[in-house]
């Protein structure tokens, strides 16, 4: 019996040995593919950072200045028009508020009697109106662009565009 325990024992010890160099190979495996990865990082960092900044081409930016400039004259006038809420034609229970401003060329008392007269024809279109007529991005699209008709022709030409800041259906 002895001689069974000694065989057990000594297989035992056999195999510790055998499992250590492969630890100590694991680790030094991993130590190595760190610092190739360290490496790697930062040669890849230096590459990056070396390359000078781009300037932004200035002759760009000054053609879109003036884009921007040239869309409405420098005599235009933003004026709000009060809030707008009426009942729609269909369904019977909805209501609508829009909140707008109108960029006219002119400027005063006229502009805001101008903006009163655009206030009432927008009531009386909104009430003709049924709720899958403005639903949606095209919906509001329509909306906007048949409130800027009738606000040029009850105008006069003189209102240049129509500004939605809010619309609410209820």
């Amino acid at each position: 019996m002895a001689k069974i325990s000694d065989k057990a024992e000594g297989g035992e010890q056999a195999a510790a040995p055998a499992s250590s160099p492969s630890i100590m190979s694991l680790i030094i495996a991993m130590l190595v593919l760190t610092g190739l990865s360290i490496g790697a990082g930062g040669l890849f960092g230096l590459q990056v950072l070396s390359k000078p900044p781009r300037p932004a081409p200035a002759a760009k930016d000054a053609a879109q200045s003036e884009a921007r400039k040239t869309r409405f004259s420098d005599k235009v006038t933003v004026l709000a028009l009060p809030p707008i809420v009426t009942n729609l034609a269909s369904p019977e229970r909805a209501w609508i508020r829009i909140e707008a401003s109108l960029v006219t060329e002119e400027g005063g008392g006229e502009a805001k009697a101008n903006a009163a007269k655009v206030a009432e024809d927008a009531v009386a279109y909104l009430r003709t109106l049924s709720l899958p007529m403005i639903e949606g991005a095209s919906g509001l699209l329509h909306l906007r662009e048949d409130l800027l008709e009738r606000a040029r022709l009850r105008t006069n030409g003189k209102v240049q565009d129509l500004i939605v800041h809010t619309l609410i259906v209820e």
